[in-house]
């Protein structure tokens, strides 16, 4: 947080009459335009947030007055009761200078206003990203990027190994410090200070440069980048040095482990062996990295083969195709560990023959990369919920009566299977009446057909009881019915 602190011009107390100005009940004079008002200035520090100037009016009546600000950061209230005004200012957390105009009117007189303006220094900043070098024996040059809005700084270093040329810019922007480092002859490690100093921001900014001594010893590295299979195992490391100890850092994610280190002194190398998991996600690779005397190593495990099915579940009678991931489109082998309850072929399409739970297999024609899935199978269900009827009468007057003569009702397979429907039986008035037959063609309900059944010349003979329709169907091997109502 940000401290702000008020600087420059504070508003000045209005010179207050030592008098009293009577006016009459219907005459007003507003005082607003004899105030003595000047603009307000605040610098900005850095320990925290808002602040506030109160300025008070000795006998002065400020209830009628009104202040706005056309800044957010920027607020104004009044306390007629100790006629003061208050300006307060929120942390400018930006890194330009800012102006509010804030303007004063009194209710009661129409067209009477004052401005001042409020105005907010700019956040002066120095901000570097990293503050830590390190330079090999043999020195180099590199830039050192920093971001400033500030262009009273000096750059300075006592070392005389180290040279430095400061490219400056204005505003909020990244300049650099380009830095020369000569080569170690010293015999020793050592370290200097590179430093950014303003009174503007206070305490300076301090950057440090390391350079290593290293005699005669050096690091190859043979190969940066390896991959193996989703089975995982040992993955050999190897390096050509001449040193006996150096830094090693283990790989990023768990599932990559360091194992033994092994020197060849004779050989002038080493080897650091990595023991690599397992790969059971459904993913086609996954990446970690390590590193070896400051040389980064990338592990890549892949995986040639897998489902992307993580469970499956189908109705008996059903059929569904696996997603099978395949990265070299290599020939596969599909096996079920129960075709009593699930066959597959070979496009990996299953089938549920019977209740239960089997698992399918997937394998390449090697038999090295595998991946399996569950599947379980539902025994047939009824599908009644699934079912609607509409009922159609008609009527005639007999005996001077309005009677129904005949009666239609249609059934609507709202669900997303076929049905095979075998008979329909009706019944009027609790009695037998008629049965409709349906052979594997007529009787076939697909998902949103619909069949109808009429009851004819009734002449009235249901007045009690109604009419009922009990449509047989079979679905998946099994056999149901869906009785329906009708009554006047």
């Amino acid at each position: 947080m940000k401290i702000v602190k008020g600087l420059g011009i504070c508003l000045l107390a209005i010179l207050v009459s030592a008098g009293f100005v009577s006016c009459s009940k219907d005459e007003y004079s507003s005082r607003l335009k004899e105030l003595i008002i000047k603009d307000l200035t605040f610098e900005c520090d850095e320990e925290a947030g808002a602040l506030d100037h109160t300025t008070t009016f000795r006998n002065e009546d400020l209830t009628n007055y009104r202040a706005i600000s056309d800044a957010a950061w920027c607020q104004v209230s009044i306390d007629a009761s100790k006629s003061q005004m208050t300006v307060t200012v929120d942390e400018n957390d930006s890194f330009d200078e800012r102006t509010a105009v804030v303007t004063l009117t009194d209710v009661l007189a129409e067209g009477i206003s004052r401005t001042f303006t409020v105005k907010q220094k700019q956040n002066n900043v120095i901000r570097i990203s990293e503050k830590f070098y390190t330079v090999g024996t043999d020195g180099k040059s590199f830039e050192i990027p920093f971001e400033h809005n500030v262009n009273d700084y000096e750059v300075s270093s006592s070392a005389t190994w180290l040279k430095f040329q400061v490219k400056r810019t204005r505003g909020l922007s990244t300049s650099t410090i380009e830095v020369s480092v000569d080569k170690n002859d010293s015999g020793a490690a050592r370290t200097a200070f590179l430093t950014i100093d303003s009174e503007i921001i206070g305490e300076p900014v301090k950057i440090r440069i390391d350079q290593e001594y290293v005699v005669k010893e050096y690091f190859n590295l043979i190969n940066d980048d390896y991959t193996i299979d989703e089975r995982g195992g040992n993955i050999s490391v190897n390096a050509q040095t001449n040193m006996t100890s150096f830094d090693i850092f283990a790989p990023e994610d768990s599932w990559a482990k360091l194992g033994e280190l092994e020197f060849y002194t004779e050989l002038l190398a080493v080897t650091q062996h990595v023991i690599v998991e397992p790969l059971t996600e459904k993913v086609p690779s996954r990446t970690t990295y390590m590193y070896l005397h400051s040389e980064t190593i990338t592990i890549t495990q892949y995986r040639n083969i897998y489902l992307l099915d993580t469970s499956v579940s189908i109705i008996q009678g059903d059929s569904y195709t696996l997603s099978l991931y395949n990265y070299e489109d290599e020939a596969v082998k599909w096996s079920s560990s129960n075709e009593r309850v699930v066959a597959v072929d070979g496009d990996g399409t299953i089938t549920g023959v019977g209740a239960g739970e089997a698992i399918i297999t997937v394998s390449s024609a090697n038999g090295k990369h595998t991946d399996t899935v569950v599947v379980t199978v539902q025994s047939p269900q009824d599908l009644s919920e699934h079912f609607s009827v509409e009922w159609q009468p008609y009527y005639d007057v007999i005996n001077g009566a309005k009677t129904i003569t005949s009666l239609s009702c249609t059934l609507n397979n709202e669900s997303n299977r076929s049905i095979q429907l075998t008979r329909c039986d009706i019944y009027c008035d609790l009695k037998y009446y008629s049965t409709m037959e349906y052979n594997s063609r007529s009787g076939v309900l697909g998902p949103g057909e619909s069949k109808k059944v009429t009851f004819d010349n009734l002449g009235g003979k249901a007045s009690k009881f109604g009419f009922t329709v009990v449509w047989y169907y079979s679905y998946n091997g099994g056999n149901y019915e869906y009785r329906c109502e009708y009554k006047e």
